[in-house]
């Protein structure tokens, strides 16, 4: 049986939707685990529940650590792991049974796979918006679903997936520079990774086998919400990405005709990140001139 580890981390989510996450990890099947729960609050409670939840094969380790971010927590987490593989989980996804054993499958494929994500589908709290149902705003809420395949893509996301930390070696690490903070337009560190593991002709894999159910809470089921984010999102792509990749495949034909009506806004927004880019790649050309 392989052995792993699992890591999540809780930065301000209640233990009612925390505990939900806990305890479908604690149900995982044919898999030996360690369970690397980070916790940026000091709760007693959780780490009661923690040491109520180890089992034979999964045991978990309840450790409090700095409040600071997601990303930094997970970085924690590929120091403190000793296992080739580590699995990432976001503290408001609810794990099937499945999950950590079709994920640590899928690195087997090929010896050259560092990164595996599976199917993330949505798990509301209240009636989603209209607009909800269209391709790129799914993606906002880091929703990912490519069908019913295990094969090859070009990135992850950061709510559900894997790192072979052996394969890659140095480049097992998060960029602090570019995680999602609340005051800061910018993000991307899973790209980033993407990206690292591509230049060592690594390779990323989905699997449908391997699903999370991401809860979505009222308060980002809003147009306001869903607005910003998107926002956020195009932003952020076009400064540092460049084209956006859809995380999910389009189902129906009225979401192509809304996705039409809706390119104008999402180009302005392009525009203005690809202008910034622009403009910082020209600042960082200009000769310094010291003074004699």
């Amino acid at each position: 049986m392989k052995e792993i580890t699992i890591t999540l981390t809780r930065y301000k989510e209640p233990n009612w939707l925390l505990f939900q996450t806990l305890s479908s990890l604690a149900q995982q099947k044919n898999i030996r685990a360690t369970v690397l729960m980070l916790d940026q609050q000091d709760d007693k409670e959780t780490k009661e529940y923690c040491a109520q939840l180890t089992t034979t094969y999964i045991s978990f380790v309840r450790k409090k650590i700095e409040a600071v971010w997601l990303s930094f927590a997970r970085n924690q987490a590929i120091a403190l792991c000793n296992t080739d593989i580590l699995l990432c989980i976001d503290a408001d996804a609810i794990a099937d049974e499945q999950r950590a054993y079709e994920l640590t499958e899928t690195f087997s494929y090929d010896d050259r796979i560092a990164l595996v994500w599976g199917k993330i589908l949505p798990k509301f709290h209240a009636a989603p918006p209209f607009l909800m149902q269209l391709n790129f705003v799914y993606d906002m809420y880091s929703l990912l679903d490519r069908g019913n395949e295990v094969a090859p893509f070009s990135k992850v996301v950061g709510a559900s997936y894997g790192i072979h930390i052996a394969r890659m070696w140095k480049e097992a690490y998060l960029d602090l520079q570019l995680w999602r903070k609340p005051w800061v337009l910018l993000w991307g560190e899973e790209t980033d990774l993407c990206m690292r593991a591509k230049a060592l002709n690594l390779l990323i894999y989905y699997t449908w086998k391997a699903v999370v159910y991401h809860q979505i809470l009222p308060e980002r089921l809003t147009y306001i919400w869903i607005f910003k984010r998107t926002y956020r999102g195009w932003y952020s792509r076009a400064v540092q990405w460049g084209m956006p990749q859809p995380n999910s495949m389009q189902k129906k034909t009225w979401h192509l005709f809304f996705g039409l009506l809706l390119a104008p806004i999402y180009a302005g927004w392009y525009l203005r990140g690809w202008r910034l880019k622009k403009s910082m790649l020209l600042l960082s050309k200009e000769p310094t001139h010291e003074k004699k």
